[in-house]
């Protein structure tokens, strides 16, 4: 196994798990929101970008209709990088509100990348997982 395959499995595995637990729509009280993961096949675009569609992580919708309530997207250690920021997060920023989740340890260099670039996500939040409780999800 390679590491980018290690990486992206583990990409793969938060992405679920954060969708699951701060996305859990529909549910009772939010019967008009829906969210859809893009991970690890694209399943809903919210626009386009010099010529490309915009996949990010997470999207949540309101039905009917397909109106863009949130977007989310999901990194580990090494992708919080320029690129990411040029050619992800600036770009879903700009179709709507936009979630960075991102390792904890790597608020100061997202905070930076962000300022940057002039990305203005709705926030950043921290992810890791805890031997025996899981996944575990801060606000930065």
């Amino acid at each position: 196994m390679t590491l980018k395959y290690l990486r992206d499995q583990r990409h793969h595995g938060a992405v679920k798990d954060i969708a699951t637990l701060k996305f859990p729509f529909p549910n009772e009280e939010f019967l008009d929101l829906e969210t859809i993961v893009n991970e690890p096949e694209p399943r809903m675009s919210v626009g386009k970008w010099d010529g490309k569609d915009l996949f990010p992580d997470i999207v949540v919708i309101g039905r009917p209709g397909q109106w863009l309530r949130l977007m989310a997207e999901v990194e580990t250690e090494d992708t919080v990088n320029e690129e990411s920021a040029q050619t992800e997060w600036l770009p879903y920023s700009k179709q709507g509100d936009l979630l960075i989740y991102v390792p904890t340890g790597c608020v100061p260099e997202t905070k930076r990348l962000c300022k940057r670039f002039g990305i203005r996500p709705k926030g950043i939040r921290t992810w890791r997982y805890l031997p025996v409780y899981g996944l575990q999800i801060a606000e930065a």
